[in-house]
């Protein structure tokens, strides 16, 4: 009699339980294959971010590059552009349907900030005490999502700019820097114009230039302000010339390209291997 009486009350608390779930059912939808943006991570064009607290950015695919368009015009870095289309296929597991929901509650009523891909738009409130998750609404529906990328949003202009000095697949024909100014001649041969009488590699030079083409910044920033130093010019096989003025720091150099007004900081040490012929061991050469 004990153990049926036990049995009788496990199965009402079983019934209980479903009751909850039928009558919450109503109120939220699985939607476990769905992503939050229904456009495939290729169809995105453009992407937005709006923020209160700092700059709002705006990013556009010119060209198979993407770049930033507002509030500067810069390369972006490939990726943190790529952190911020995962944003867009993120598949939560439950939204609940924002009719009779207090946006307010869930600081999406005036958020921080939204991001919009081509024109589907994401505003990001709160997070959720229990879980740490963030409350994210489309005009549809509320969504509870893993807090991972809160900060992709946040992030000053900088973290969005390539810090590669130089566009992909480019071919140097001439370099022109304070201590050196290296010409190819006719006969395909290279000379230092500081110093003409100088013998040059060709396996040397070209070990220079990779340390030009593949060269990253510490950092980079916008360079509002006009400077002086001392002028770097890099002139390319279609007879383009890149333009950057030189400063010297305590332990930093700073390119300063002409054209975007974006400041380039490197090492000294780094700098050191962009402007210094490299001593090749003879059976190399």
């Amino acid at each position: 009699m004990k153990s049926r009486l036990i049995i009788n009350a496990i199965l009402v608390v079983v019934l209980i339980a479903l009751g909850f779930i039928i009558a919450l059912k109503p109120n939220s939808k699985n939607t476990a294959l769905s992503a939050l943006v229904a456009i495939n991570s290729p169809d995105i064009k453009t992407i937005s971010i709006k923020r209160k607290d700092n700059d709002s950015l705006h990013f556009s695919l010119e060209n198979g590059h993407w770049v930033i368009d507002q509030p500067i015009q810069a390369p972006a870095l490939l990726g943190k552009i790529e952190r911020l289309l995962k944003i867009a296929q993120i598949k939560p597991p439950v939204s609940y349907p924002l009719e009779g929901i207090s946006l307010d509650n869930f600081g999406l009523l005036d958020p921080k900030v939204s991001i919009q891909f081509n024109s589907s738009s994401l505003n990001i409130g709160l997070s959720e005490s229990v879980h740490s998750r963030r409350y994210v609404s489309d005009h549809q529906q509320l969504y509870l999502l893993d807090d991972t990328f809160l900060h992709h949003l946040t992030a000053p202009l900088s973290a969005y700019i390539d810090t590669r000095l130089l566009p992909n697949n480019i071919q140097i024909v001439r370099l022109k820097t304070p201590l050196l100014d290296l010409q190819q001649k006719t006969d395909h041969s290279w000379v230092n114009k500081q110093t003409p009488t100088d013998e040059l590699s060709a396996d040397s030079i070209q070990i220079l230039f990779d340390e030009w083409r593949f060269a990253r910044a510490i950092k980079v920033t916008p360079q509002l302000q006009k400077v002086t130093g001392k002028p770097i010019i890099i002139t390319l096989s279609n007879q383009k010339r890149l333009e950057f003025t030189l400063i010297q720091g305590e332990k930093t150099m700073t390119l300063i390209s002409s054209k975007n007004k974006l400041a380039y900081t490197f090492s000294s040490h780094k700098y050191r291997k962009m402007t210094t012929l490299p001593a090749l061991n003879p059976n190399d050469a």
